[in-house]
């Protein structure tokens, strides 16, 4: 009888040692699985390309709030010298926000991508009406800039390459859960509380467990 006990509890140790290796490699899987989902290869982003710490922004140009902290998240990549890389990706929630942020990947073949950004943030007031983005009006804002070759993003504006990506981020978001902009990421960890002092403590909390490991 004693032998049977001991066998069955090494069998009950095994099992047990099992599933809990069965789980970890689950959850390093699932973490890999989000990781793709946040940071995609065609990504814009600024800062340092080794940082610590990737911060990742879903945001929409005709969000008021994206435009209230692209300046903030701005001073950050230059408060951390390096540490901290902020990759961008869309999540056009507003109505015609679709075309909006294709026509800025399309502006990234001339690299205008951050200058129109910057103008799109700056004049929301005349391309976002009742929360609705006007494709038309955003396309005459950025043609009076001079130096952005409108007709030619046009032009691209429906290609394959960019309605993938449009796309691609699109379907990230969704899968993510994220509804609301601006959402941020920190190293795969999403900001649970909203706000700007919360934004900081979440990177300054994953640039301590980067320094830990």
């Amino acid at each position: 009888m004693r032998i049977i006990s001991v066998t069955l509890l090494v069998l009950a140790v095994l099992m047990s040692a099992a599933a809990y290796w069965y789980k970890s490699a689950a959850a390093k899987q699932t973490a890999i699985v989000e990781q793709t989902m946040l940071v995609r290869d065609y990504s814009p982003w600024e800062g340092g390309e080794d940082a610590a710490v990737v911060l990742v922004e879903f945001f929409d140009p005709a969000c008021g709030t994206c435009a209230q902290f692209y300046p903030l998240v701005k001073d950050l990549i230059k408060k951390y010298e390096g540490r901290l890389k902020v990759v961008l990706r869309y999540a056009p929630l507003h109505q015609n926000s679709d075309i909006v942020v294709a026509l800025l990947e399309a502006l990234r073949e001339q690299s205008k991508f951050e200058q129109a950004l910057e103008v799109l943030f700056e004049n929301q007031n005349i391309w976002v009406k009742n929360h609705i983005s006007q494709p038309e009006l955003v396309a005459s804002l950025l043609r009076a800039g001079g130096d952005i070759d409108i007709n030619r993003a046009l032009s691209v504006i429906d290609s394959e390459e960019v309605l993938r990506r449009v796309h691609q981020d699109i379907a990230d978001a969704k899968a993510l859960g994220v509804t609301m902009t601006p959402e941020f990421f920190a190293n795969g960890h999403r900001l649970e509380t909203f706000g700007y002092e919360n934004l900081v403590q979440l990177i300054e909390e994953e640039m301590r467990r980067a320094e830990e490991l």
